[in-house]
């Protein structure tokens, strides 16, 4: 390797790890004779399409690569044959969940710089075509602010409080400089969801990316418990809502009871009894029953409510509205 190939790749180096720097700072770091020479240098690496950034600081220009410009260097990696075919089903995975998000991007990116590497590799499969064998559901449909979602990924990251304006839009509504503890994100019925600890309500709430409006980070920083897990967090819920515990019962008809026998619909599901006419009684502990509700309604006459009596009530009215408005439509 040539010297001036070689004091570029340290260049790159040095502000991809991070660092900011002028030019002085950069000709003694790379020990050039002029500051000349670093000029050409970072001429030369944006040339190659790095993103060098500048700011002037007092008489002083100083330059660096954005946090989410760096380029970080992984020593060569051996993979099996099927390891790759893993990579490749499980970008297909996340496409799906990461398309609305800057990492969406950037994880076809690193993948298709993967397949590069490895193009000299003879496999009994077509990385590339391996898309069209596998889906993964369709993808969250709004499209996510990509500076909003940077900031909260550094905010969880860090422990950072935030502030935000946000749109309740079960309430229509929107709250302004609301102050958070975000504690993670999670997508949950095809929505991209932050967890966070509300310091209005003193409560922990689900926060719709979709409705954040506006982002500000705090200079105050929390500590997110030890024992906080969002697998517990999310355990009872059917989908992305919350709300009160409940314990529902099922009765499931002969021709219905195969699905709950080879499928868990959630993960506390459970078959509490097998009764002699082939039917089944099916039980979950849930939060909240709007959208068990609606899912217990999706199997139309094959699944029936018997508990809790609030679930009960409810399907019922609506069936019985339901009777009403459709012999309505008969006269």
């Amino acid at each position: 390797m040539s010297r001036p190939d070689e004091r570029r790749r340290t260049l790159a180096r040095l502000l991809n790890a991070g660092g900011e720097y002028s030019h002085d700072e950069l000709r003694a770091e790379l020990r050039l004779g002029s500051v000349r020479q670093v000029r050409r240098l970072l001429g030369e690496l944006r040339r190659e399409g790095i993103p060098i950034r500048e700011r002037r600081e007092s008489k002083a220009k100083l330059f660096s690569i954005a946090e989410e410009d760096r380029v970080v260097q992984i020593p060569a990696i051996s993979f099996t044959e099927e390891q790759i075919l893993a990579l490749a089903v499980a970008a297909e995975a996340s496409r799906a969940a990461l398309s609305p998000t800057p990492l969406g991007a950037a994880l076809r990116q690193a993948f298709d710089a993967l397949l590069k590497q490895m193009s000299t590799q003879v496999y009994s499969f077509d990385s590339e075509a391996e898309a069209a064998h596998w889906h993964f559901g369709a993808a969250p449909s709004v499209a996510l602010d990509p500076e909003i979602f940077r900031a909260l990924a550094t905010a969880i990251q860090d422990c950072r409080r935030i502030r935000i304006d946000y749109f309740t839009a079960s309430k229509r509504t929107i709250t302004t400089d609301r102050p958070v503890e975000p504690y993670g994100l999670a997508v949950r019925g095809g929505s991209w969801l932050m967890v966070g600890r509300c310091l209005r309500s003193l409560q922990m709430r689900d926060f719709s990316l979709a409705g954040i409006q506006k982002l500000q980070l705090d200079d105050e920083y929390f500590i997110r418990p030890d024992e906080f897990s969002l697998d517990e967090y999310f355990r009872p819920r059917f989908n992305a809502l919350s709300g009160e515990r409940f314990t529902v019962r099922l009765l499931v008809e002969p021709d219905r009871a195969p699905y709950f026998h080879r499928k868990k619909y959630h993960p506390t599901q459970r078959i509490i009894e097998s009764r002699d006419d082939d039917r089944i009684v099916v039980g979950f502990e849930v939060a909240g029953l709007e959208e068990i509700r609606a899912w217990v309604q999706s199997w139309g006459i094959g699944v029936t409510v018997l508990e809790p009596p609030e679930l009960v009530d409810r399907i019922g009215k609506e069936a019985r509205e339901l009777v009403v408005r459709y012999a309505m439509r008969d006269n």
